[in-house]
């Protein structure tokens, strides 16, 4: 990766800039901690949620394409336990409160951090995940997956990876989870059990990543460089990169270097955790929080090497900024209301409005494997949990991704490594909500 060292540009003329008019939306929180909403001008703000002060809020917010807004409460049970909630713009409960259970028996989980995968299924947890050593051990920075729409009981059920933070779906050219850990971007690559390395912080870089964004229909990402030794108020630098591709299957990519298109020093500092782009969902513009709230632009212009922006503060005081499909209506004189606890209850819990992934399910034999014939209404995340006839316990559970919709056979032959032996098997499937058991014989 190249890097330049370039004088701040910012345009001038951004009172010229008119938005363009579309149902594009921010979701943020707002400075009481409330889950809020507005136009990309900052107009119409409205609350989604009204919490009874701000230590009853809401924090770790995100949205999916069906609009639904992934939130979690501030405050944990006794058992340092976390809640969280699927709401609409209206604060409509669409699913839960789920509770996302504490693992690890000392030190608490402190969800700060979401991703919601566009269809809506998942959720992407950036958590403090505590340690089983009550004697001195140390918690770990970790991100687990989980349902949206159903309670997800302990961490096997889904990926989970330690270290990795910053998570994001890529939605171009076709969906998977990314992340940063340590110096490196890492994206799903060959299957959804483990982060590959994709995009890597050159040696002796004066910068750390701190944050990214993948443009939802191009091959191009944003990425927010934030000062290495993070001490004090400093600025950020915001880069623009093209791709060609990632890699699939077991090919590598042809082109596997991100080129560099133009760069902007000190687009906005790191005080009250400034920083972090995200493109909208047409990709013609981008938002982040800066230390005054949240900034709207339109999308990045290279001028030589150097980005050009038209930024506007569009909601002072707001935070933890993201786009919604949705158009924010005018608010209505009642819906949600506010509890006690924080929470928003509903009048009439909404349906979920999109059918299972999964549609169809057949395990078939095979020497020395069996073949899972799966069919699905779009990508979905698989979890297969093996259990030969007859055992107490699972072999253990093999994890992919379908990258697209209709029918995919997978071959499964091994599973923790382990080949399979002759005999009758039971395999759980898991998608999503959806869970089918099936039956099949290994020759």
């Amino acid at each position: 990766m190249r890097r330049l060292t370039i004088a701040p540009l910012i345009a001038v003329l951004a009172f010229l800039w008119v938005p363009a008019a579309n149902a594009d939306s921010l979701v943020f929180r707002d400075k009481d901690s409330d889950v809020a909403v507005a136009r990309p001008d900052g107009s119409l703000v409205k609350k989604v949620t009204h919490a009874s002060n701000p230590d009853n809020g809401y924090k770790a917010v995100s949205v999916a394409d069906d609009g639904g807004i992934t939130a979690f409460l501030n405050q944990r049970d006794d058992s340092g336990n976390s809640t969280f909630v699927v709401l609409n713009q209206d604060g409509v409960v669409l699913h839960g409160p789920y509770l996302f259970e504490r693992y690890g028996i000392c030190g608490g989980l402190s969800p700060f951090r979401t991703a919601t995968s566009p269809d809506g299924t998942f959720v992407a947890v950036v958590y403090m995940k505590g340690s089983n050593n009550c004697l001195g051990g140390t918690s770990v920075l970790s991100t687990r997956i989980i349902n949206r729409n159903a309670p997800t009981i302990g961490t096997s059920t889904y990926p989970s990876y330690d270290y990795l933070t910053e998570p994001h779906w890529t939605r171009h050219p076709d969906v998977r989870l990314a992340g940063i850990n340590g110096g490196t971007v890492s994206v799903w690559q060959n299957d959804a059990t483990k982060m590959d390395s994709w995009l890597a912080l050159p040696v002796g870089s004066p910068y750390q990543f701190g944050g990214f964004d993948f443009h939802p229909t191009e091959t191009k990402v944003l990425i927010d460089f934030g000062p290495a030794n993070g001490i004090g108020v400093q600025p950020h630098r915001l880069e623009l990169y093209t791709y060609t591709q990632f890699s699939t299957g077991a090919n590598p990519p042809t082109s596997p270097e991100p080129q560099l298109v133009c760069a902007l020093d000190a687009y906005v500092s790191n005080e009250g955790g400034g920083g972090r782009p995200f493109w909208s969902p047409d990709g013609s513009q981008i938002a982040w929080t800066g230390p005054e709230g949240i900034y709207v632009s339109p999308a990045p212009v290279a001028n030589g090497d150097t980005c050009v922006l038209q930024p506007r503060l569009v909601v002072p005081g707001g935070s933890d900024v993201h786009w919604a499909k949705f158009a924010v209506t005018t608010p209505a004189g009642s819906g949600a209301t506010g509890s006690g606890s924080g929470a928003t209850t509903p009048t009439t819990p909404a349906k979920p409005k999109t059918p299972p992934a999964l549609a169809l399910a057949k395990a078939l034999p095979a020497k020395k494997a069996f073949v899972l014939s799966l069919t699905f209404r779009r990508p979905a995340l698989v979890s297969v949990t093996v259990t030969r006839k007859g055992a107490k316990k699972p072999l253990g559970t093999v994890s992919y991704i379908v990258k697209k919709k209709g029918i995919d056979n997978r071959r499964i032959t091994k599973v923790r490594g382990k080949a399979l032996k002759r005999g009758v098997y039971r395999v759980v499937v898991k998608v999503g909500a959806a869970k089918k058991a099936l039956m099949v014989s290994v020759r």
